[in-house]
């Protein structure tokens, strides 16, 4: 048990058990907002769809990083961190419309970036629906989860994976010192 320790503690295992744990929360809150928008009908807007966006491209990036070393590991991992980053920034956005234009909540632009469910058969239509949103940012931005706003939620997500990756970076340039 000691030696399994001293190998996870290692600054190059370390860092890639922090970007395992990034994937696995990226695959996590993904199912989460699918089983949100086809379970409890919460239908999504158009922020939630960019930041959906914004999920699949921090889970793909990091993903991407596991089959490079050295400087593109961690390059990929930034570039992943900033993806978290924008994700924050969208899910911020959506706090602020959902505080400030909750009493008269507008219905912002749809989006639809995957058209043609009928081209990929019954699943298709549940994919284009979980890439299209309609509904008002406001009105999305003020439903909960475990009594909390799910845009705090979101924001929390994506804040945590980016410090996650910088420190899965940070760890991965150390043990290249090494």
């Amino acid at each position: 048990m000691a030696r399994f320790t001293q190998r996870i503690m290692n600054a190059k295992h370390l860092s890639s058990l922090i970007a395992v744990l990034v994937v696995l929360a990226a695959i996590g809150a993904f199912a989460l907002v699918l089983w949100l928008q086809f379970a409890r009908d919460y239908a999504p807007c158009s922020l939630c769809v960019y930041q959906r966006l914004a999920n699949l491209a921090v889970l793909v990036v990091v993903v991407m990083g596991f089959f490079w070393t050295g400087a593109t590991r961690r390059g990929l991992w930034m570039l992943a961190s900033a993806y978290a980053l924008a994700g924050a920034g969208l899910a911020g956005w959506q706090w602020h419309l959902s505080a400030v234009a909750s009493r008269t909540p507008e219905t912002c632009t749809a989006v639809n970036l995957f058209q043609g469910g009928r081209s990929f058969g019954p699943l298709g239509k549940d994919a284009a629906s979980a890439l299209s949103g309609q509904g008002s940012c406001a009105a999305a931005g003020v439903r909960t989860l475990a009594g909390w706003p799910v845009t705090h939620w979101s924001l929390v997500f994506f804040l945590a994976c980016a410090m996650l990756l910088w420190l899965a970076q940070w760890l991965a340039g150390r043990q290249g010192k090494s």
